[in-house]
Order: structure tokens, then C-alpha cells, then sequence
């Protein structure tokens, strides 16, 4: 479903948050998931990628800092660049660690 969505919308590298997707990453046909979730607390939610057509081949590292933080290297002939997906803590999490 987002895959359909996105692809109408012609976007290639979208950033995710709020994903209840297993961390790491998915491939598929033409786009993959990129995700960031703990494994260990059910209700944290994690943050990704999505990444799909000619990019998909342009992704050269994913590294997993944390649930909340998650980094994506893109690289081709003529750019490289690295996107950090950060998520923020909400007030329900600020309240737990207290």
C-alpha cells in the first residue's frame, strides 16, 4: 500500500517514521525497507527508508544507531551522500525514563 501511494507520487527515497516494521532491511521487485525498530520493547516504534527505482541501486550502506536513529549512504557516478533519520522521544517516552 505505501509502496503504491509513493510510486504515484513519483518519490524515490522517502524518509520514515513512526514504522512498526522488523528492523533491517526488506527488499522487494523495484524498492526496499530500510528500518530501525527494537526488537526488545513491543511498543517502541523505529524509524526508516523507503527507497525504490533507480536509487535502489545507488544504496551503498544502512547503519542501525538505535531504535530512533538510522542512516542511509547513497552513492552514484556524480553524488554521494549520507541521510540521518533521526525520531524524536514523545512525552510518553520522556515519562518511562523518568
Amino acid at each position: 500500500m505505501l509502496h503504491n501511494e509513493l510510486s504515484n507520487l513519483d518519490f524515490n527515497v522517502v524518509v520514515l517514521q513512526g514504522t512498526q516494521l522488523k528492523s533491517g532491511i526488506q527488499k522487494f521487485d523495484n524498492f526496499a525497507l530500510f528500518n530501525s525498530k527494537s526488537e526488545i520493547i513491543k511498543y517502541e516504534f523505529g524509524c526508516g527508508f523507503y527507497v525504490g527505482g533507480e536509487f535502489l541501486k545507488c544504496v551503498k550502506d544502512f547503519k542501525i544507531v538505535n531504535e530512533r536513529i538510522c542512516c542511509l549512504r547513497l552513492k552514484d557516478k556524480w553524488f554521494s551522500c549520507t541521510l540521518i533519520n533521526v525520531r524524536p522521544c514523545t512525552n510518553k517516552q520522556k515519562k518511562r525514563k523518568r
